[in-house]
C-alpha cells in the first residue's frame, strides 16, 4: 500500500519527510484543483507562486522522483455539476491539453480523480441529477487523457462517504466512450471519523464514555460503510483507495471523535486487510473552521492521532522506498554523481549506463563455481 498526505509545496514535502518519515520519501501527495483550468496551473501547489516557479517545483518534486500526485481534476470546468458539455465532447481537447501538460512535467503517472465527491450537491446540480452525463463525461476524460503519448494515468472514482451509494448509471466503465482495455477506476470515497452520532461537545461526556462511543461508532457505522464501499469496488472488479480521510478536532463543523488514535489504527488495519491501493491523509484545515491536521505538531491538537499515523506509515514506507531513487534536480538539491562507480560488497560496479555492468558479477560467480569444483574434488579424495 502506498502512503500519502495533503501537502501544498516542495519545501513542506521535504520538511514532512525529514521530520516524520526519517528522511524517507512519501509515495503520494494529494491536493486540490481550481475549476475552469485545464492544465497544470489549476493544481493547488506553491500557493502564490508564478506559473514558471510552479512548473519547476512540480517537475522536481514529482517528475524527477518516484512520488506521485493525486489530482482532483474538475473535468466539468467552471460549472461544476453540469455534465452535459463533457458528455457531448465539448471538453475533449481540454482533457488532452491537461494530460500533455502533466506528461511534459514528468507527471504522466499521476492519479486523477475527476470531480472528487461528485455525488454531493455543488451549486444547483450534482452527478446524481444526470448520472448518464457524468458517466459519459468521465469516460471521455479518461479516453482523451490516456490518448496522449507518455500518459499512464490511474483514474479514481471519488464519491463522498456520506452517501450510501451512487446511481448505477454513473459508473463510467459502462459508457460507450470508455477506452477498450482501460482498467476500471479505483473506488476512492472520502472517509472521516465524524457524523451526527458524536456529541457537539466531546467534553460533555467522560473519557470512558467517549472511548465506548468511539468503539460503537466504528463497529456500527464506520466499518459497515467501509464494507459497503469495498463490496461496491469488488463487484466492479477494482480496488479501494483513500485520498481524503482522517480524524477531526472538536471545532470541526461535523461532530467528530476528536483526537482518536484508535480510529487511525483501525483504518490502517482495514486497509491492509482489504488490499487497499493507497491512503492519503487529509492533513488540512477544514472548510468548517476545524481541522484534520496532524502535522506540524505545533499546528494541531490531534497529537495522539498524529503519532498513530506516523507509526503506522513507518512500518511500510522505509522498506518500500529502499530501492527508490531521485533524479538530480536543476537546483542541485538532490544531485548525485552518477558517473562514479558504485561499491557493492566486495566488488565495484561501473558507472550507470555502462553496458558491461554485469561482468563483475559474472566473474564473481565464475570464481565461486571454481572453488566449489575444487572442494568437491577434495571431498572425493577423502572418501
Amino acid at each position: 500500500m502506498k502512503h500519502g498526505a495533503y501537502i501544498l509545496s516542495e519545501s513542506r514535502v521535504k520538511q514532512f519527510e525529514k521530520e516524520w518519515l526519517d528522511g524517507e520519501k512519501i509515495d503520494l501527495i494529494t491536493t486540490t484543483f481550481t475549476e475552469g483550468f485545464h492544465d497544470f496551473v489549476g493544481i493547488t501547489w506553491e500557493p502564490g507562486a508564478g506559473t514558471d516557479t510552479k512548473a519547476k517545483s512540480l517537475q522536481r518534486t514529482f517528475g524527477q522522483t518516484d512520488r506521485q500526485m493525486i489530482i482532483a481534476y474538475e473535468f466539468a470546468g467552471e460549472n461544476r455539476g453540469n455534465y452535459a458539455p463533457p458528455a457531448r465532447g465539448d471538453f475533449d481537447g481540454k482533457y488532452r491539453k491537461f494530460a500533455r501538460s502533466l506528461v511534459d512535467l514528468g507527471m504522466g503517472d499521476s492519479l486523477i480523480a475527476p470531480n472528487h465527491e461528485f455525488n454531493l450537491d455543488w451549486g444547483s446540480k450534482s452527478a446524481m441529477d444526470e448520472p448518464e452525463n457524468y458517466r459519459d463525461g468521465y469516460a471521455r476524460c479518461v479516453r482523451e487523457m490516456q490518448s496522449v503519448d507518455g500518459a499512464n494515468f490511474t483514474f479514481c472514482y471519488a464519491p463522498a462517504r456520506n452517501r450510501l451509494g451512487v446511481a448505477p448509471e454513473a459508473w463510467p466503465v459502462q459508457s460507450e466512450y470508455w477506452p477498450s482495455g482501460e482498467s476500471p477506476p479505483v473506488v476512492m470515497p472520502s472517509f472521516y471519523d465524524a457524523g451526527q452520532t458524536y456529541p457537539d461537545d466531546l467534553s460533555s461526556i467522560s473519557q470512558s464514555e467517549l472511548e465506548k462511543l468511539r468503539d460503537e461508532i466504528w463497529q456500527n457505522k464506520h466499518k459497515p460503510l467501509l464494507d459497503m464501499w469495498n463490496d461496491f469496488a469488488t463487484a466492479r472488479n477494482t480496488t479501494l483507495g483513500f485520498r481524503e480521510w482522517g480524524v477531526g478536532n472538536d471545532a470541526y463543523y461535523n461532530p467528530s471523535g476528536g483526537d482518536n488514535p484508535e480510529f487511525i489504527h483501525r483504518m490502517f488495519d482495514y486497509m491492509r486487510n482489504n488490499n487497499v491501493e493507497f491512503q492519503g491523509y487529509w492533513n488540512a484545515e477544514s472548510a468548517g473552521g476545524g481541522s484534520h491536521r496532524l502535522w506540524p505538531e505545533s499546528e494541531t491538537n490531534l497529537i495522539d492521532s498524529g503519532n498513530a499515523w506516523q507509526n503506522e506509515v513507518l512500518v511500510d514506507i522505509g522498506s518500500e522506498n529502499e530501492t527508490s531513487t531521485e533524479t538530480p534536480t536543476d537546483d542541485g538539491s538532490n544531485s548525485d554523481d552518477s558517473s562514479q562507480p558504485t561499491n557493492l560488497g566486495n566488488y565495484t560496479l561501473p558507472a550507470q549506463g555502462s553496458l558491461d555492468w554485469h561482468i563483475p558479477l559474472n566473474e564473481n560467480f565464475a570464481s565461486i563455481e571454481e572453488d566449489i569444483k575444487t572442494l568437491n574434488e577434495r571431498l572425493e579424495q577423502l572418501e
